[in-house]
């Protein structure tokens, strides 16, 4: 008698393996993007190598902050299909390639302040919804659904981490 094929309902939705891979695309990616903070080529380059080792200190902090938020969001995708995501190292390894590669669009010089943030953020979720099609090998819905929730998960953080730094701030 014949195997079996695994139904797609029992399949992962992140394929296994390449974690190296893409541990190494998202060190490399994470690396330019730290060396090219602390060199001052962001647009709104800090002088004095000491704030620029914060700001890319902080970039760090802002890609593990989203590669987390990647990893959550993939696997709520992956309950709505209602199938396993698959292993952990793995979805960690492709969310944090996305998040670090989608964090050189801060390098691209957008006149205005405003205007910059706006960018960055609609940039930065664009180009990863674009990259976790291929890396997790998924439809362009669901790459974008991941992105969405990602987002929405991101803003949730940094909204509360804005509120409690305003109400601790001396008056």
């Amino acid at each position: 008698m014949p195997a079996m094929e695994p139904r797609e309902e029992d399949r992962p939705l992140c394929p296994e393996g390449d974690e190296r891979f893409w541990a190494t695309v998202g060190a490399a990616a994470l690396g330019l993007v730290v060396l090219g903070c602390t060199a001052g080529a962001l647009p709104a380059a800090a002088p004095g190598l000491a704030a620029r080792m914060g700001d890319a200190l902080a970039l760090f902090a802002w890609v593990v902050l989203c590669a987390a938020a990647g990893v959550a969001a993939f696997r709520a995708v992956a309950l709505v299909h209602g199938r396993p995501a698959g292993p952990l190292a793995s979805i960690a390894a492709r969310a944090f390639a996305c998040a670090a590669v989608a964090s050189m669009v801060q390098f691209v010089p957008v006149p205005g302040e405003a205007a910059k943030i706006l960018f960055d953020g609609a940039a930065f979720a664009a180009v990863a919804a674009l990259l976790a099609r291929p890396a997790f090998r998924v439809g362009a819905l669901d790459a974008f659904a991941a992105a969405a929730v990602a987002t929405g998960i991101v803003a949730i953080v940094v909204g509360a981490a804005s509120a409690v730094t305003w109400a601790a701030a001396p008056r």
